[in-house]
């Protein structure tokens, strides 16, 4: 899921792929509420997967963020 969440950020949010690592924040990552909202547009899209803003905004790293989206996918929430 990492990789995907990656690529969802770096093709439609415009995001470089260079300071998208696992370990860092989102702030770090370059991961604004502008990016936030088109993750959360694309996971709804693509996947058919709602997660709000704020659910999305709330972890604490990119590789929690693609934890949250996997535990969605997979229903472990």
């Amino acid at each position: 899921m990492l990789e995907e969440l990656k690529g969802i950020l770096t093709a439609q949010a415009g995001l470089p792929p260079a300071p998208i690592t696992a370990d860092a924040t989102l702030a770090a990552a370059g991961i604004d509420s502008m990016a936030v909202t088109v993750l959360s547009m694309q996971l709804e899209d693509r996947m058919g997967l709602f997660l709000t803003e704020d659910e999305l905004s709330r972890a604490p790293t990119v590789n929690a963020l693609a934890d949250l989206i996997a535990s969605r996918v997979t229903g472990n929430v």
